[in-house]
């Protein structure tokens, strides 16, 4: 296969590869290490082959050595670690942020679809790998179709809440019978308008795993007491990773249920010592909680406040532990092709990064929220790393069909969490 080089008239920068690979509607590049534009046209050049010894140089090789260099490939590139790269500001997104708020606030939702694909896009295009962007391709008017059943089943469900509790029965459980098939859907709709190097991820549409899954495995945990849930998350998370794809390689998922269950032990050992904790406060601070009740003094008044505070705190630190450690476990087992996925999150530096974003949203009223999004979006892409075995242009393109985005939205209003 013939290859060309492209490169950057500005800063030298040069990359070679497959000439079938070069888009032919692109006539504009922007170069990753300098930033500036440059056309394709006065940049592609032919790569030059590489010269073959002389035929004296070549006599004058043993027979063995000759057999040696005919094996080994030309180029050969060892396993690299690349760290995604965020490039958002908190600038830049608050003008989108207050704009994508007041436009749902006056039309009642109705710009939602909109909102969503502007702020998707920005995201996309801030996020870098090897200095290539990802890009967002959805169209509105479509997120608009399936918004409006998710919106019809959202109002029917409120209305039957405050109404009718029949009608409210009836519409949850349509909910929680279509939930796995919404799942489906909108991983399929998501993954096909989400795209890299030109080439657009994918998810292979299994109804029968997702209903296995979601509601099989949800009910057996229930049964079981809680004893089936980290089985249940295992199958939930491998479900998601092994049915997606990039171009035609697929993801593959290497954990096993032992690495899930061995992480909720220590979290259960943590939930212990909070309750013991817990437990132990009561015990020592209950004269002081019942001085309140006869007209106890100021601090008294101080434990009744600081006490619940206390155990909410010891609550959001352990779901925060099990969502980082199930994060990182999650993508440590994530194979794409031969390169792999590592996540290192930090409990410390997640609890302080919720902790202070919700103080300065609390007291800025909101307005620092694209601040605290940003913030924490940077903190989670550049502690992910792939690690690359070979070439990230060796992946072909595959084109699927787009999926129906009524999935997807029906679980944005019912607030599913059907993400990696």
């Amino acid at each position: 296969m013939s290859q060309v080089l492209i490169r950057c008239p500005h800063c030298g920068y040069s990359k070679k590869m497959a000439e079938a690979k070069v888009p032919a509607k692109v006539t504009r590049v922007k170069c990753p290490q300098c930033g500036q534009g440059f056309s394709m046209a006065e940049a592609v050049t032919p790569a030059a082959a590489p010269q073959p010894a002389p035929d004296s140089e070549r006599r004058s090789e043993s027979p063995a050595a000759q057999t040696r260099a005919a094996s080994v490939p030309a180029e050969r590139q060892l396993p690299r670690s690349i760290n995604f790269v965020f490039r958002g500001d908190a600038k830049e997104y608050f003008g989108i942020w207050i704009v994508n708020t007041l436009l749902k606030i006056v039309t009642l939702g109705i710009y939602s679809p909109w909102a969503k694909v502007r702020k998707r896009s920005y995201f996309y295009r801030c996020t870098q790998l090897e200095g290539m962007n990802f890009d967002y391709l959805a169209n509105p008017i479509t997120l608009l179709k399936g918004w409006l059943v998710g919106a019809a089943l959202f109002l029917l469900y409120t209305l039957g809440a405050n109404f009718s509790p029949v009608l409210s029965s009836v519409v949850g459980l349509i909910i929680f019978v279509i939930m796995p098939w919404a799942i489906v859907r909108s991983r399929i709709y998501n993954s096909r308008n989400s795209a890299h190097r030109n080439i657009c991820f994918g998810f292979y549409p299994d109804y029968r795993g997702a209903y296995i899954v979601y509601i099989g495995l949800s009910a057996l945990a229930s049964l079981t007491l809680g004893l089936a849930a980290p089985y249940m998350i295992f199958r939930q998370k491998q479900f998601l990773v092994d049915n997606s794809s990039f171009g035609r390689t697929n993801f593959r998922f290497n954990g096993t249920a032992k690495d899930f269950y061995r992480l909720f032990l220590r979290g259960i050992g943590i939930v212990v010592l909070v309750i013991i904790a817990s437990g132990a406060m009561i015990g020592i601070f209950a004269p002081m909680l019942q001085g309140v009740a006869v007209g106890g003094g100021v601090i008294a008044s101080m434990l009744v406040f600081f006490f619940p505070l206390t155990i909410l705190l010891a609550y959001l630190f352990v779901i925060l532990y099990f969502y980082v450690r199930i994060t990182n476990l999650t993508w440590d087992n994530t194979q794409l092709g031969k390169h792999r996925f590592r996540s290192s999150l930090k409990i410390k530096e997640m609890a302080w990064l919720y902790f202070s974003n919700g103080l300065a949203i609390m007291f800025s009223f909101g307005l620092l929220t694209p601040w605290a999004t940003i913030r924490l979006t940077r903190y989670r892409l550049e502690n992910l790393t792939m690690i690359v075995d070979g070439d990230l242009d060796a992946f072909e393109a595959f084109n699927r069909q787009g999926g129906s985005a009524v999935g997807e939205q029906i679980g944005d209003i019912f607030d599913m969490d059907i993400g990696f």
